[in-house]
């Protein structure tokens, strides 16, 4: 049908929109004090990829993205200006075979305003 193509497309799209990107983040749950760490594998205009340990976070959950390094140093710069943050959703996350502990997050942006 028109409508599978019209997923298909839209697939296709989101894959190529993403940008391969390692970095190392930390994430807190809805104004929670406490942050945990997590990997960025990839990421896209309307959001990114993180995997990280048990427990993960709820679905729904608002986080704050802290991006501590990219692959260089290229995060941090000279002055000390603050790292980049993020507020994003939750909206899927995965049990990733490899290990019971690790889980991989799909999270999308939220308006910073």
């Amino acid at each position: 049908s028109e409508d599978s193509m019209k997923v298909r497309k839209t697939d296709e799209q989101r894959k190529k929109d993403r940008v391969p990107h390692e970095a190392v983040v930390r994430y807190s749950i809805g104004g929670q004090d406490e942050s945990y760490p997590a990997r960025m594998f990839n990421y896209s205009s309307t959001g990114m990829y993180l995997e990280l340990q048990y427990p993960p976070p709820k679905l729904g959950a608002n986080l704050l993205i802290e991006v501590l390094e990219g692959a260089g140093s290229e995060a941090w710069s000279e002055d000390g200006a603050p790292r980049t943050c993020y507020y994003a959703k939750v909206i899927w996350k995965k049990n990733l075979p490899e290990s019971e502990r690790h889980y991989g997050v799909g999270l999308r942006y939220l308006s910073t305003a």
